[in-house]
């Protein structure tokens, strides 16, 4: 070899020994010392998972995700160093089911006769506290800032209505649906709920309400009875919330890290989740099991994220790739699938779910779901071979909507008039402009009747019961997790944790052992993004233009996105 060829032979083994000790010393650091306390800060959003960026790690990093604080409090449970946790809780945007999963890790935290203690500054402050009350009663002492208040008043989920709005501007819902309970449709087709509609409220409102008794109860150590007279007394002012038994002191964050200095033998070494996750994170060894995320509504195509909202789309091709490439692999033991999705269209889900169902010959797959999996997020879990929820999971509905909404009459109001030609008596089924005929309209509910019908049958082989069992539980109707164990829609309740445990049981392994996950499709590294700049930089923009070009060909006529989805998602306050 030359002299050139060593000399730079001898520069990139510097450089690689350089990077190794740069990074084994940034690992050091983050070590936390003999007696620290994990600190927890949920506020704002907590995305399921957010695909590593490496210029957002460069710049500030990323968000943490509900599986970084679920890992970190898995870790911390096990961690001799750490001796309790502190959670600071400012409006998590996350729904209840998710709150239930890091309710559950909190709660197995303590288990290794660890402390937990909550800061509220305020739950609620001039609105609802329900949520981030209920999340506060899963540690083992609750503090609330002296002018802060415990808004804790029961739920509601109100339903908007646009069918009057249409009537103003001359739009028409020329739509149908296969259930009586697929309720999405009559948001625009109604005024107010039906009897139907107002039913499957009244039973979600009611299955989560209890969910939020019994949970405080417990973590108050009250009866359910206690609790509901508290919350018909409700919303209560901090001297009043003391009096009441539902927080323990009284006091601002300083005088909260003065007690726990006490508790914790004079000195509070605070570590915060994203530093203490730098030393090491808990499924990093141990057998392969593939995480797969399923997020949003289900689209045919590749995944995607709007560029005006950020939320994110499962597509088909990005998410059956990814589950048959996990399939295929020897190496992984296992498919864990993360379903987060109100559903959407029919063939996307049905690509989804065939891929699913294929992997599951090969190896076991279990499907964890999150806040929602309804209609074609139900579609796409229905193949597992056990399904997982936490007891808030919107879920089910299975059933059938489409149609179309009639605008000429708002193009008539704003002076815009319309003519066309045709060939072929069906030539304008899909168009905007005009009403079903009567044989249209025919050939319309025969299709719904297809796919109604398809959907029941697959998911009475995938739960292992007949079609009349399923047909007597779908129509359209959405549970929550807890009704849908009931009824043998879901297996099992619980979180991302479960679903782990079950996938390593079916695989006959070691339930309670580590595993190594791995999150497919895998995320692009830094060197990937910055090699292929300029094709990362075109993505948004033509996901822009077609949030555009579809505004402007459809104009006041966007329904929903595919004949499997939920529109309307009950958010419960």
């Amino acid at each position: 070899m030359s002299k050139g060829g060593m000399r730079a032979l001898l520069i990139v083994g510097f450089l690689v020994a350089g990077l190794v000790l740069v990074a084994f010393m940034l690992r050091m650091s983050s070590q936390p010392s003999k007696g620290s306390v994990l600190e927890l800060v949920l506020d704002g959003d907590i995305p399921d998972h957010e695909p590593v960026d490496g210029l957002a790690q460069l710049f500030g990093g990323r968000k943490l995700t509900m599986r970084d604080y679920i890992e970190a409090l898995r870790l911390a449970r096990d961690d001799r160093r750490i001796n309790g946790l502190l959670v600071a809780i400012d409006g998590p945007e996350v729904g209840t089911a998710k709150l239930q999963e890091l309710r559950d890790a909190i709660l197995d935290f303590q288990r290794k006769d660890k402390w937990a203690a909550a800061y509220l500054e305020t739950a609620g402050e001039f609105s609802p506290g329900n949520r981030d009350y209920y999340l506060a009663t899963a540690c083992g002492s609750i503090w609330l800032a002296p002018p802060g208040d415990i808004n804790l008043v029961g739920i509601h989920a109100e339903v908007a209505f646009v069918r009057g709005t249409l009537d103003l501007l001359g739009v028409v819902p020329d739509m149908d649906h296969i259930g009586k309970y697929k309720s999405a449709m009559n948001t625009l087709t109604d005024k107010a709920m039906n009897e139907a509609f107002r039913e499957s409220m009244e039973a979600l409102i009611g299955s989560v309400f209890g969910q939020l008794k019994r949970g405080i109860a417990k973590g108050r150590k009250m009866t359910d009875g206690q609790v509901a007279s508290l919350i018909d007394n409700g919303p209560y002012i901090g001297p009043r919330a003391l009096e009441a038994k539902l927080v323990d002191r009284l006091g601002y964050r300083d005088e909260l890290e003065e007690h726990l200095k006490e508790k914790n033998g004079g000195a509070l070494p605070l570590v915060k989740v994203g530093r203490y996750l730098k030393s090491g994170r808990y499924y990093t060894r141990g057998p392969k099991i593939a995480l797969i995320y399923g997020l949003g509504g289900v689209a045919r195509g590749e995944n995607d994220a709007s560029p005006i909202t950020g939320e994110m789309t499962m597509g088909s091709d990005t998410t059956a790739a990814a589950i048959k490439k996990a399939s295929d692999d020897p190496s992984i033991k296992a498919i864990v699938f993360r379903v987060d999705s109100p559903g959407g269209s029919y063939v996307a889900s049905d690509v989804i779910y065939h891929e699913v169902m294929m992997a599951k010959n090969k190896k076991p797959v279990v499907v964890s779901m999150g806040d929602v999996a309804g209609s074609g997020g139900y579609f796409v879990a229905m193949g597992a071979n056990k399904i997982v929820a936490e007891p808030a999971t919107i879920t089910a509905s299975i059933g059938v909507l489409a149609g179309k909404l009639v605008t000429t009459g708002f193009w008539n109001k704003v002076g815009i008039t319309f003519d066309a030609v045709q060939r072929g008596r069906h030539a304008t089924f899909f168009s905007t402009g005009v009403p079903y005929t009567p044989e249209e309209r025919q050939i319309f509910e025969g299709w719904l009747q297809r796919v109604y019908k398809d959907f029941v049958e697959k998911a009475a082989k995938g739960r292992g019961r007949t079609y009349d069992q399923i047909h007597a539980v779908a129509q359209g109707r959405v549970w929550t997790g807890e009704d849908a164990l009931r009824l043998g829609l879901v297996d099992e309740l619980g979180g991302l944790t479960t679903a782990i445990r079950r996938a390593l049981e079916l695989a006959h392994l070691d339930p309670e052992s580590r595993v190594q996950l791995v999150v497919l499709p895998e995320p692009k590294s830094f060197l990937d993004r910055l090699w292929n700049g300029m094709e990362d930089t075109r993505t948004p923009f033509a996901s822009l233009q077609r949030h555009f070009r579809k505004l402007v060909e459809e104009g006041p006529s966007a329904g929903p996105d595919g004949v499997l989805s939920m529109p309307f998602v009950p958010v419960l306050r």
